[in-house]
C-alpha cells in the first residue's frame, strides 16, 4: 500500500482554556455582490439564508463600499496589492463570499480573509444557480468539519489516553503510538496540522483498522504495523486530537482513495447520508457530535536531520 506522508509535530499534553469548551466553532463570514446587480444580489441573499438557517457561519456584514472595491485574485489564488488593502480592513470577518452573475453565468468565489488567498471558486450557467449553491454548501461543510476538529475544546475529563508520543521526532522518523480509554467508548484520532492551510488527517479509523469501538482498558497502537506514518521532511508543530464519544459518528462517512492509508471525514450534505432536514429536532451545527465529544490532546515537534 502506498505510503502516506504526514507532517507531524511537538509533545505535550494540553487542554484548552475553559472558554473554548462548549463554543461553536463556526466562521465568521460576509457574503457580498460583486458586481452589484439585481440578479447578483437576489443570489446574494439566498446564500445568506442557506447560512443563517443552517448555522453554516455567523453571517457578518463587511462595509458600506464592499460592492465597488476591487477583489481579484491571480491564477494561483493569492489576492492583489489592492485586493490585500481590502482584505485588511475586513478585522472581524474569516471568510468572504463574492457572488456575481454575468453573460448568463453565475459565479461564487470563497476567500480565506486571513490568508488573503482564493480557497474556492465555481461557475455555471444561472439556470442551475442552485446547483452551484449546493456545490458551495458542500464545500463550505468541509470546511466546517476541520474547523471543528481543530477547535473542539479539549477537556482534563476526556477518557482516553494518548501514550509513547515521543516530545520531538526527527524528519522521516517513524511515528507511532498507543490509545487507551477509562470506559467503553468509540475513538476518532485526528492529526491537525500546524500549518491553517492544511485539513486535520484521521488517523484512527483507518483503512486497516476498520473497528474503532475500543473497550474499557485495552491499547491500540496507532497506526499498526501494516501502515507506515513518517515525520514529515518540514519542521512543525502539529497535535493529535482524540475524540471519545458514546455513540458512533454515523452522520459522517469516512472515505478515501484506495492508495490512501488513511480515512477522510466527510460532513453529510457531501456524504447524501444523514442530513438535518430528516431529523425532528436539527442539532444546532452540522458538526455538533464532534463539538460534543470529549477531547484529549497532544502537541509535539519534528525537528530537521
Amino acid at each position: 500500500m502506498k505510503r502516506f506522508l504526514v507532517i507531524f509535530s511537538v509533545a505535550s499534553l494540553s487542554v484548552f482554556s475553559a472558554d473554548r469548551i462548549g463554543t461553536t466553532p463556526v466562521y465568521k463570514i460576509a457574503v457580498e455582490a460583486y458586481p452589484s446587480t439585481e440578479e447578483s444580489r437576489a443570489l446574494r441573499d439566498f446564500i445568506k439564508e442557506q447560512i443563517q438557517s443552517t448555522s453554516r457561519g455567523q453571517v457578518t456584514v463587511t462595509f458600506p463600499d464592499s460592492e465597488i472595491r476591487t477583489w481579484e485574485f491571480d491564477k494561483r489564488g493569492d489576492a492583489t496589492i489592492e485586493t490585500k488593502a481590502n482584505l485588511q480592513s475586513l478585522t472581524q470577518v474569516d471568510k468572504l463570499v463574492l457572488v456575481s452573475t454575468e453573460d448568463g453565468q453565475a459565479l461564487i468565489s470563497f476567500v480565506d480573509v486571513l490568508h488573503e488567498t482564493l480557497e474556492y471558486r465555481n461557475a455555471l450557467p444561472e439556470s442551475l444557480s442552485k446547483t452551484l449553491v449546493s456545490d458551495f454548501l458542500s464545500y463550505l461543510d468541509k470546511k466546517n468539519i476541520y474547523l471543528a476538529l481543530s477547535h473542539t475544546g479539549a477537556s482534563s475529563s476526556s477518557q482516553v489516553k494518548i501514550n509513547s508520543l515521543k516530545s520531538t521526532y526527527v524528519a522521516g522518523e517513524p511515528i507511532r503510538f498507543e490509545i487507551e480509554t477509562t470506559e467503553d467508548n468509540y475513538v476518532y484520532v485526528v492529526l491537525v496540522p500546524e500549518n491553517q492551510k492544511g485539513e486535520p488527517v484521521l488517523l484512527f479509523p483507518n483503512q486497516m483498522q476498520n473497528d474503532n469501538f475500543v473497550k474499557k482498558g485495552e491499547r491500540v497502537t496507532i497506526p499498526d504495523k501494516r501502515i507506515s506514518l513518517k515525520a514529515s521532511p518540514s519542521p512543525s508543530k502539529d497535535r493529535i486530537r482524540a475524540f471519545v464519544t458514546r455513540d458512533e459518528w454515523k452522520e459522517y462517512q469516512l472515505r478515501g482513495k484506495k492508495e490512501d492509508s488513511f480515512y477522510r471525514l466527510l460532513p453529510p450534505a457531501v456524504t447524501g447520508t444523514k442530513t438535518l432536514a430528516r431529523s425532528l429536532t436539527p442539532p444546532p451545527t452540522l458538526t455538533s457530535p464532534i463539538e460534543e465529544s470529549l477531547v484529549t490532546e497532544w502537541e509535539y515537534e519534528i525537528l530537521s536531520r
